[in-house]
């Protein structure tokens, strides 16, 4: 079935797939909407606070289907994310537990190192080895050397760039494995995700086979550049008076509820095509934040913290399932699930072989879906920043481990992005009574921290850590914290010599 480099079969974090879960006897349709950036208070099903945030169409979503309230990435960053959501593995052990752009701000070394690795398998290969046609569409973030384009991943088609848009920049366009814009806008390119991922869905319809389309928006990501149709007259003038359009501290944050609305229109044509193509009962579709916000754009309310660190506003994402007749809609799970149990559960909808010769972090969430009395979600996770183990969570259990400044990923050392960054002792809340992680209960509950101390040490000895190699824990192709990336200049043309070099044509 693949022609992959084996691991050791090793029983940490191994997932099964859960019994009692029905299995369909056609392959269902899949759609998984990645989105960019948003956070947990982001959505109007998840009661956004902002009056100016409007999502009906994701809303909508939510009551015919399941809405998570307990649904952790694997990562607190775009790149390590994508990567577990792809492979069902913990980023330490897929090697991609950084990110990074080709825009020569980290260096060629980064340029021609950083990604998934070929000896990885995702879940486009997955589905494509029995029988799925597959398209990615929008941000990759897999490497940015032709070995580590999506077409090398499982995807048949691939359209986007391959990694974000910088502020006041552009970006190249890609069309499979050949090179098809040079400088893109960020305002352009959304609309022809959603084109080409409903003309995907009309041709595999005609092909009369299965369809899987991952489509990775770049919304609501910076650099926060609205369409004029989605921005309210006000909105319109904070954009146009900004020095540099879509800058962040400028007042770019206040367009975040523009970006919003977009994200959410495009939302809705793409299920709206999926009603009209008598594709609906059929397809099963994920709406999943990559990451928590990038404040002071979004919120992750009542959570603390957010995109770049530990805390839950980092990790804990809203998401959504949708499949008619298939998941009953209306329904709102608590319990404890992760992005990496994506691949497992497509796995065991369309009737794929999860690799038994390497370790699958995530776990079949079939009979959660499937509002099953007694499913369960996950015992343990954990949260990495970078190659850093930060936190442990057991239940409502959380704890933050001890830590100094140094050796957290360069991204995360900044005051103004939270988190802790010096930490002696260890922190323990109980997300249950306390989901903000205002009061630290380590003093009273000593058994709790040992306890959880020692399941650390576990993923140090199989995961690795920031001065550990991990026994299962692939090399990484960046380390974060020893790169200063006010070391390159912010040219891309650097990237575009680099890629004559291996053959590839740039369009002028």
């Amino acid at each position: 079935m693949m022609s992959r480099c084996l691991l050791i079969l090793m029983t940490f974090g191994m997932a099964a797939f859960a019994v009692g879960a029905e299995v369909p006897a056609s392959k269902p349709n899949v759609l998984v909407i990645y989105v960019d950036d948003v956070g947990y208070n982001d959505l109007g099903c998840y009661g956004a606070r902002d009056p100016a945030i409007e999502t009906p169409n994701i809303d909508r979503m939510a009551k015919e289907g399941i809405r998570f309230t307990n649904w952790i990435s694997a990562a607190n960053t775009c790149a390590p994310s994508r990567a577990a959501l792809l492979t069902g593995r913990y980023p330490m052990r897929n090697g991609v537990a950084g990110g990074g752009n080709a825009s020569g701000v980290f260096g060629e070394d980064h340029v021609r190192n950083f990604g998934l690795q070929p000896s990885e398998y995702t879940m486009a290969e997955l589905l494509k080895d029995v029988g799925y046609k597959t398209a990615m569409y929008g941000k990759s973030h897999l490497g940015f050397t032709p070995s580590r384009f999506p077409t090398t991943f499982g995807f048949d088609e691939y359209y986007g760039s391959l990694g974000n848009f910088p502020v006041g920049g552009t970006c190249a366009i890609w069309d499979g494995d050949k090179m098809v814009e040079k400088a893109a806008k960020f305002q352009d390119v959304h609309q022809r995700l959603t084109d080409r991922t409903i003309k995907f869905m009309k041709a595999s319809k005609q092909e009369n086979r299965p369809f899987f389309i991952y489509l990775s928006h770049y919304l609501a990501h910076g650099p926060w550049d609205p369409n004029r149709q989605f921005a309210t007259d006000e909105e319109w003038k904070v954009y146009k008076s900004l020095p540099q359009p879509g800058q962040l501290r400028g007042g770019g944050h206040k367009l975040y509820p523009a970006l919003m609305r977009e994200l959410d229109w495009h939302v809705g044509k793409v299920m709206d095509a999926l009603q009209e193509l008598s594709l609906d009962d059929n397809t099963i579709v994920f709406l999943v934040s990559d990451n928590g916000p990038w404040l002071p754009a979004g919120s992750a309310w009542p959570l603390a913290g957010s995109k770049f660190n530990s805390h839950e506003g980092g990790h804990r994402v809203p998401a959504i399932v949708r499949w008619p007749g298939k998941i009953p809609a209306g329904q709102v799970s608590d319990l404890l699930v992760s992005t990496m149990d994506v691949f497992p559960t497509l796995a065991q909808y369309a009737g794929a072989k999860v690799p038994d010769e390497r370790v699958i972090d995530g776990r079949s969430i079939a009979p959660i879906l499937a509002g099953e009395a007694g499913a369960k979600g996950h015992d343990l996770l954990y949260y990495y920043g970078g190659e850093l183990l930060e936190a442990v969570r057991e239940g409502p259990w959380k704890l933050h481990l001890p830590r100094e400044k140094a050796h957290k990923v360069y991204w995360s050392q900044g005051k103004r992005l939270g988190g802790f960054l010096d930490l002696e002792t260890p922190v323990l809340y109980n997300l249950d009574d306390d989901v903000g992680e205002t009061k630290d209960v380590a003093a009273q509950h000593p058994e709790i921290v040992q306890r959880l101390l020692a399941r650390a040490q576990e993923a140090r000895v199989e995961l690795g850590d920031w001065n550990v190699k991990g026994r299962d824990q692939k090399k990484q192709t960046f380390k974060g914290s020893a790169h200063n990336p006010k070391r390159y200049p912010r040219v891309p043309e650097f990237w575009f010599d680099f890629l004559r070099r291996q053959g590839i044509e740039i369009p002028e």
